[in-house]
């Protein structure tokens, strides 16, 4: 009888600490996708890019702030014709639209921002830069990309990025294989309207009005704050 006792008392205590079976893994973005303007789902990344090796963890201090995943921060571009095989996903790293990200993203996020080398810039006209997290992936074997090709259409002026800070260790390479995505972070001028219309270019590619349903999600997360 003791003994039925205990493995019942055992068994209970498992129940109580075992993981629900469909928690998404610790830093994934969740099985969730963002709607574009044209009613297209795009499907969240699959995994947040590792931080560099020779740092300190993601900030912990960070409170939850908003709900907004990877995918409803981002634009994508899917190559055609000589880009055929990769795809381009860019990130916003503005404050406002951190501020609505689920709290795992938002962390994530803000932690890269904090570790841009100060040394490249001031520190007054780093704060002002406009950046984004682009991430470069391939859908066939031995993808190559050109990283300086990315550029940024508004209101008739055409920015081109300031620097640009590799994130993963195989970004300087400028090629990507099957099914593996690099990022790095863009840093463009300050300034830059951000709820104008963006069109992001990378060669024949264009994200056409994507950004205005970025900005339209980011605009209905801050009301419903």
């Amino acid at each position: 009888m003791r003994s039925a006792r205990r493995l019942l008392l055992v068994l209970l205590l498992g129940a109580c600490v075992a993981p629900p079976p469909d928690a998404p893994p610790p830093g994934g973005v969740g099985p969730q996708g963002a709607v574009t303007e044209g009613g297209d789902t795009v499907s969240p990344a699959e995994s947040l890019p590792p931080l560099p090796a020779a740092h300190a963890p993601v900030r912990a201090d960070i409170q939850p702030a908003g709900t907004l995943n990877w995918a409803e921060l981002s634009v994508r571009m899917v190559g055609r014709e000589s880009s055929a095989g990769l795809r381009i996903d860019i990130t916003t790293l503005n404050d406002e639209a951190l501020a609505v990200a689920a709290p795992d993203i938002r962390a994530y996020l803000t932690d890269l921002k904090s570790r841009i080398p100060a040394t490249d810039f001031p520190e007054d006209q780093a704060q002002e830069l406009t950046l984004f997290m682009v991430g470069y992936t391939g859908f066939e074997k031995q993808v190559s990309f050109d990283p300086t090709l990315l550029l940024i259409h508004s209101e008739g002026s055409t920015f081109y990025p300031r620097a640009i800070v590799p994130i993963s260790t195989h970004f300087d390479r400028r090629l990507v294989d099957l099914y593996e995505t690099v990022y790095g972070i863009y840093l463009f001028d300050p300034g830059i309207d951000l709820v104008a219309t963006l069109e992001f270019r990378y060669g024949e590619l264009s994200s056409g009005t994507a950004w205005r349903g970025l900005v339209q999600r980011i605009q209905r997360a801050k009301a419903r704050r």
